[in-house]
């Protein structure tokens, strides 16, 4: 059977269409499952499509509040080939391993953080992978890692409509995303890119939805300081 009929993994088979066998329509279970000492009650996407909209410092924030808040927060970077969540927290080093798991890396909040830059030797090396590759470490992200009873876990994505996100919504639980923008007209023809993908991978967004505007600006000189400020708007409805 061509590869790109196959709906299965029998490497065995000798058949042209998968039209007669029992698993013809069976949707298929893309599933991550979750390391069996984690647990995960929440998981907020944070999502633009578009770069440079300010997609990792809404999630800092975000698991900053909720963790002020009395919430055990986690962020899982699955921006890997970009990562910026560890610096952003202030994290050098590399996460530590176990035979049982990967252990995430903690703020000083006691945020768990868990990213590419915290298994590199040097932060600054770049991560030269393909999809396939990419799209497995956000899994492993999300299997491999041992989460502490974690209330809310928010994924920082990458720009696109791509490998990382197809996976983060075929294979993680997501409850529900944030749409991070910019008032610009080309930022929003691509941010509705990210919102089509999401509606055709039925990830539910009409009350999950949260958009997230960023507006930089400039103040008078007479303001000191800052010169410029960005104005973060955002309503949360989770429980």
């Amino acid at each position: 059977m061509s590869e790109q009929n196959r709906q299965c993994s029998d490497t065995g088979c000798d058949k042209t269409s998968c039209e007669s066998c029992d698993h013809a329509n069976t949707a298929i279970n893309f599933s991550a499952p979750l390391h069996e000492m984690s647990t995960v009650k929440k998981v907020i996407g944070i999502v633009s499509g578009k770069g440079g909209v300010g997609k990792s410092i809404v999630t800092s924030l975000l698991a900053a509040a909720m963790q002020k808040a009395g919430k055990k927060t986690a962020v899982l970077d699955a921006d890997i080939t970009g990562p910026s969540i560890p610096k952003a927290f202030g994290l050098h080093g590399k996460a530590n391993a176990t035979e049982i798991g990967l252990l995430p890396m903690q703020t000083t909040s006691g945020i768990e953080i868990i990213s590419t830059n915290l298994l590199l030797n040097n932060e600054t090396d770049p991560v030269v992978w393909r999809g396939p590759i990419i799209a497995g470490t956000v899994k492993q992200f999300w299997s491999d890692v041992i989460w502490t009873d974690i209330e809310y876990m928010f994924i920082d994505m990458p720009p696109g409509t791509g490998d990382v996100p197809l996976t983060v919504f075929q294979s993680l639980p997501v409850d529900a995303i944030i749409i991070v923008t910019s008032p610009q007209e080309l930022v929003s023809m691509i941010v509705g890119k990210a919102v089509k993908m999401a509606a055709m991978m039925q990830i539910l967004i009409s009350n999950a939805q949260t958009m997230v505007k960023n507006i930089i600006f400039l103040v008078p000189v007479t303001y000191k300081p800052p010169l410029m400020l960005m104005d973060l708007k955002f309503w949360l409805n989770f429980p």
